[in-house]
């Protein structure tokens, strides 16, 4: 059985140690460097090397060096391309994927960053055959996760790492074997869209739940931020306050509080910032630049 692993990000990682340690053969492993807005803190080349497995690099996945591989089966965590139908067609038991969403909801980019935006209930990951669509093959099986309001980004992906690893270890044999049942999905579709620098852009209009939501699905590259005093400023940690009515402008620091934290008025309420850093400096508490009832933020 010939198996090639394509993979990157932490999730990459993770899921390639669990099949290696499972004892499944590995071939060949594809693996991607981080973009300029990312950063990994464990990288698949690593786990490549360790294991002598032959090591590719993204200028190598074509059409006729698949085909020399002549893979059984290929597996594809944190990859973000589509696949022509060429290579689509060469492995006998398909292309397996990874997707960080409960499919058909959220295909595409960012799942759970848009799950924590929308104010979803529940995040999850599903394992699904690829097809020439966007996240769009037969499910083979999937795993949910609540998203409580004390969840942010970093958290929330370290709880669908291990949900790739469990769906790894509980399905892979049966994806061997050719005897996973397939699930095919429903019309109906959401699609997330890419996220930009500037999509953390707070509009102080909106509500606080929203801009909370932002703040928490907000990570390095994507930060939440507003602006002080033409300076870009950014809101890295935020908590929603009981009903207590503020009366001010849309952006106003309506006043701070003994813990180092800073009550901003919404578009329907208000909204407690707890720690904020200026561009190139490090983190603060809010109370910190936020410290004046005179200070507007937009």
């Amino acid at each position: 059985m010939g198996i090639i692993f394509i993979g990157s990000q932490i999730i990459g990682h993770d899921c390639l140690e669990k099949i290696i340690e499972l004892g499944v053969k590995v071939d060949a492993v594809f693996t991607f460097t981080p973009d300029q807005h990312e950063t990994w803190e464990k990288s698949v080349d690593i786990i490549a090397k360790e294991n002598n497995i032959p090591l590719f690099f993204p200028e190598s996945l074509t059409v006729e060096k698949v085909k020399s591989l002549n893979p059984e089966l290929i597996l594809v965590v944190g990859y973000r391309k589509l696949f022509p139908q060429e290579i689509l067609e060469i492995p006998k038991f398909g292309i397996i994927g990874l997707h960080a969403s409960i499919l058909p909801h959220l295909r595409g980019q960012a799942p759970l960053n848009w799950a924590i935006i929308n104010g979803d209930s529940e995040a999850g990951l599903t394992m699904f055959f690829m097809d020439r669509g966007i996240d769009s093959g037969d499910i083979i099986a999937q795993k949910r996760t609540k998203i409580p309001d004390s969840d942010n980004i970093t958290n929330l992906k370290q709880r669908v790492n291990g949900l790739a690893v469990e769906l790894i270890s509980e399905n892979i044999i049966s994806v061997l074997n050719g005897t996973v049942k397939r699930i095919k999905q429903p019309i109906k579709a959401t699609y997330g869209c890419q996220r930009i620098p500037d999509d953390g852009k707070i509009d102080w209009v909106n509500g606080s739940k929203y801009i909370f939501n932002l703040i928490r699905a907000s990570e390095p590259s994507y930060s939440a931020f507003t602006f002080l005093n033409s300076k870009k400023l950014f809101i890295l940690e935020a908590e929603l306050i009981d009903n207590t009515i503020y009366y001010g402008t849309i952006g106003q620091v309506a006043m701070t509080l003994k813990d180092g934290s800073a009550i901003v008025i919404t578009g329907d309420g208000a909204l407690k910032i707890k720690k904020i850093k200026l561009e190139n400096e490090l983190p603060v508490n809010a109370k910190t630049y936020l410290n004046s009832s005179k200070i507007r933020l937009v």
